[in-house]
């Protein structure tokens, strides 16, 4: 289980860092490039309570692996994402 969870934090992780990527060449700067993370942080946390209550498997996972798996990753874009715009600031 651990293993399925961490596989599918990774791969939201790195569908978070393309969008990021895109908002980034999009815009010209700003707080938007966030959003993304903070929605799946939000989707994360929803999950987390709903599996409370609930006994939901999606693909193997249950629903508090899934909450579980958007928390990490939205964790990590969230660090990596301002290591990333500090750096793009200071070149500025």
């Amino acid at each position: 289980m651990f293993s399925l969870a961490l596989v599918m934090g990774i791969s939201v992780l790195v569908v978070i860092m393309i969008i990021n990527i895109i908002v980034t060449v999009a815009s010209s700067g700003g707080y938007g490039i966030y959003i993304p993370a903070a929605a799946v942080a939000g989707i994360g946390g929803i999950l987390v309570t709903i599996s409370a209550f609930a006994n939901i498997e999606v693909i193997g996972l249950g629903l508090g692996g899934w909450g579980g798996a958007s928390l990490f990753a939205a964790a990590v874009a969230f660090i990596t994402t301002s290591i990333v715009e500090t750096y793009r600031h200071a070149q500025a």
